[in-house]
């Protein structure tokens, strides 16, 4: 299968092609965080590099979130705007689901502002006061980001690592795909940002 994976919402920017059995995977930093805004130019730049056609692709996965709501949006819109004019679908994946197969953990707890944390297993996410996380989680293996990972003495630091997850977005969007006997259920129409609260307003 030919297939884009695009990841926005978290610290990095995170892209991947499979195509004709051969798999590129590309880590987009930037010190400022504005490294969402390089990702059509890098979507351009490796498919004119490596031959690849995008009117080729069998459809897009894209990270929906929790994570940066800008990001979110970049991910989601660019994959929108190829979706629609390749008329293609697009295989949404939430963040606690891609990070939770990639370090094979059972809990994710990220910062959500406000005094919240966003606590998260493979198929859930629960928006919690800080005070109401419950008691057990501080003693368990966690995954966490940098703003939450001091409060849990077993937590596991995604951003600490340089992981593909583009290669794990396209093997779990693969297999939602392929197991799918609704393909209605990948109408980009049809895919919603994940923010689980409303976007600050500025």
């Amino acid at each position: 299968m030919n297939i884009l994976a695009l990841c926005c919402a978290l610290n990095n920017t995170y892209l991947g092609f499979e195509f004709n059995n051969k798999e590129i995977h590309k880590i987009i930093k930037s010190d400022k965080n504005y490294h969402s805004l390089y990702l059509a130019d890098e979507i351009k730049r490796i498919s004119r590099e490596n031959n690849f056609s995008l009117k080729n692709l069998d459809f897009i996965t894209v990270n929906t979130g929790i994570g940066s709501f800008t990001g979110i949006r970049v991910a989601l819109t660019c994959a929108k705007v190829m979706a629609s004019e390749l008329n293609l679908p697009i295989v949404p994946l939430t963040t606690n689901e891609i990070l939770l197969n990639e370090f094979n953990l059972e809990y994710l707890i990220m910062d959500a502002r406000r005094d919240m944390y966003f606590v998260c297993t493979k198929d859930e996410i629960k928006l919690i006061l800080k005070d109401k996380i419950p008691e057990f989680l501080y003693d368990r293996e966690v995954l966490c980001d940098k703003n939450t990972s001091c409060n849990f003495k077993n937590s596991i630091c995604f951003e600490n690592y340089e992981k593909e997850l583009s290669k794990t977005m396209i093997k779990i969007a693969k297999d939602k795909y392929k197991k799918s006997t609704d393909k209605e259920d990948f109408n980009y129409m049809n895919v919603q940002a994940n923010y689980i609260q409303t976007p600050p307003v500025f």
